[in-house]
């Protein structure tokens, strides 16, 4: 089996493991998260960041589905799903958050931090478990497997209730 294949068995069904010996436990809110990744509102997904381990390189994150959201006025409004889509990009946002923690060696913010900048170039089997409802609040985490100053891959997984509701390995691009 190849490392994709482990990696993506790792993400489809159990939670990732966030509580190590070196875990931090974070209180960071969206003006916090705004020091560190370059996404604005409406397209600012992450909520909060509330742990992360450098050792292990795995960060976990929250996201409110808001019901108000427009995106559900079209998204099966008899039925409103959230778009898997807009899953992937709250997953690539907390990676963000991740690569932003490892690339300086710190689980703080500061009001001098740099946004870290990051293109995804490839989504491997993304996998939808369960639907997302408006007013969710979703936990995200991300381990990041590799990492350096030109390439990303993270595996991914969006949790309610500790339960996997999506999951994916990306790839992103540091320009």
């Amino acid at each position: 089996m190849s490392d994709l294949e482990t990696w993506i068995n790792t993400v489809k069904r159990q939670p990732l493991q966030i509580q190590f010996e070196d875990t931090v436990n974070l209180n960071f809110g969206k003006e916090d998260i705004d020091k560190i990744i370059p996404h604005r509102a409406p397209f600012a997904l992450i909520t909060s960041l509330t742990a992360v381990s450098l050792e292990h390189q795995i960060i976990e994150a929250t996201s409110y589905v808001n019901p108000t959201d427009p995106i559900f006025e079209g998204h099966f409004p008899d039925m409103p799903v959230y778009p898997g889509v807009m899953q992937i990009e709250s997953m690539g946002q907390a990676g963000l958050c991740m690569a932003y923690f490892l690339k300086n060696n710190t689980t703080d913010i500061t009001e001098d931090s740099v946004p870290v900048k990051g293109l995804f170039t490839r989504v491997h089997n993304a996998g939808f478990n369960k639907g997302v409802k408006p007013g969710d609040l979703l936990t995200i985490r991300v381990q990041s497997l590799e990492d350096d100053d030109f390439m990303g891959l993270m595996m991914a997984q969006v949790l309610l209730n500790d339960e996997v509701y999506s999951h994916s390995v990306l790839e992103v691009y540091y320009p």
